[in-house]
């Protein structure tokens, strides 16, 4: 193999892992944002637990209140009773009595369901509290690790970088130019192998002189589909 295209594959290599490492560098502070949301989430979740825990018992709280005025009332109207002499007053009386007392039961039941819901609630707003701290422990530990892979890929592609720029200094400018052209059009791959007589970048089918230059000839062979640098790869 040609010594300027051994050095351009070290080159390539450089830039692909250089390439995978930006990516990840890229995704970082999206994943970040992630965790962070996911930790919002639970946040406004126990709020809303909260909120509407609050007013069940603002509620609750209300029908206590109606339920005590009502026997109140029906207190009264009972010392009423021994007060009135006619009877129709009496009956009439009686009537609000069984009325008021029937109000009574149709609180006390409504009473009776919020306080159902009011357990309920309760126990999920404890769930939503564990359930908050361990997101947000877990999404500190997260951010955490995200960060210091962030500081360990900068650091690698800054070792990365400048194994790059000093193998650059290596190699014919033509050269590299010409592969830096070809990486920057195709955004995979500048220089292919040949594989079974087929480009390994356009996978089409190289005639057969490509074929023997890129396995003796003396300067780069591209393909004549693609333009991608040619090599000879040993099947």
């Amino acid at each position: 193999m040609l010594e300027i295209l051994e050095r351009l594959l070290v080159v390539q290599d450089r830039d692909r892992r250089v390439a995978q490492l930006r990516a990840e560098l890229a995704r970082i502070p999206s994943e970040i944002a992630g965790v962070e949301k996911r930790v919002r989430d639970e946040s406004t979740r126990l709020e809303s637990a909260k909120h509407e825990l609050k007013q069940l018992e603002a509620d609750r709280k209300k029908l206590e209140i109606d339920a005590e005025s009502r026997r109140a009332q029906t207190a009264k109207y009972r010392t009423q009773l021994s007060q009135i002499k006619s009877n129709t007053e009496y009956q009439a009386l009686l009537k609000e009595i069984a009325k008021a007392e029937e109000d009574i039961r149709q609180v006390e039941d409504v009473e009776l369901e919020l306080m159902e819901k009011l357990d309920h609630l309760q126990a999920t707003v404890k769930q939503e509290q564990t359930l908050l701290k361990e997101v947000t422990m877990k999404g500190e530990a997260d951010k955490a690790d995200f960060q210091k892979r962030n500081m360990i890929i900068e650091q690698e592609l800054a070792q990365l970088q400048a194994e790059r720029e000093k193998l650059a200094t290596q190699i014919d400018p033509d050269a590299l130019a010409r592969y830096e052209r070809i990486l920057r059009s195709k955004g995979d791959s500048a220089i292919v192998p040949v594989q079974h007589g087929n480009c390994g970048g356009c996978h089409l089918q190289i005639p057969p002189q490509l074929i023997h230059n890129a396995k003796h000839g003396d300067e780069l062979t591209s393909c004549d589909y693609c333009g991608r640098i040619l090599y000879w790869q040993p099947e």
